[in-house]
């Protein structure tokens, strides 16, 4: 299996600024899932899922969303970013168990 918490993120080749770019962003992560068990009723467990997604353009939050566990296993995301000039992309991931995975991308123009 591939490395809990990875982070990729994939940006279009070319970028001119004040383009609407989709930004893809992937993270390796089991996402558990719920289980119930013959009543219907709710284990009781420590579910491990991202509950959280945030993204930061240059320093500054442009981003959040909050996932529940019906979320794939590896969840890809795909949003729209302006771009206004050249910098840093970061996206960071929190799960239940109180970790973090990131992802860094450098948007430049060409």
């Amino acid at each position: 299996m591939a490395e809990i918490g990875r982070v990729s993120i994939r940006l279009p080749s070319a970028i001119k600024q004040g383009d609407v770019i989709r930004v893809r962003t992937l993270v390796i992560h089991p996402m558990d899932l719920v289980q119930r068990d013959k009543q219907g009723k709710i284990v009781p467990k420590n579910y491990n899922f991202i509950h959280t997604m945030t993204v930061d353009y240059n320093g500054k939050e442009v981003l959040r969303a909050e996932t529940t566990q019906a979320v794939s296993q590896n969840p890809l995301f795909t949003f729209p970013l302006k771009v206004d000039r050249p910098g840093k992309l970061t996206v960071t991931f929190s799960d239940t168990t109180g970790k973090t995975y990131e992802g860094n991308a450098e948007v430049r123009f060409s």
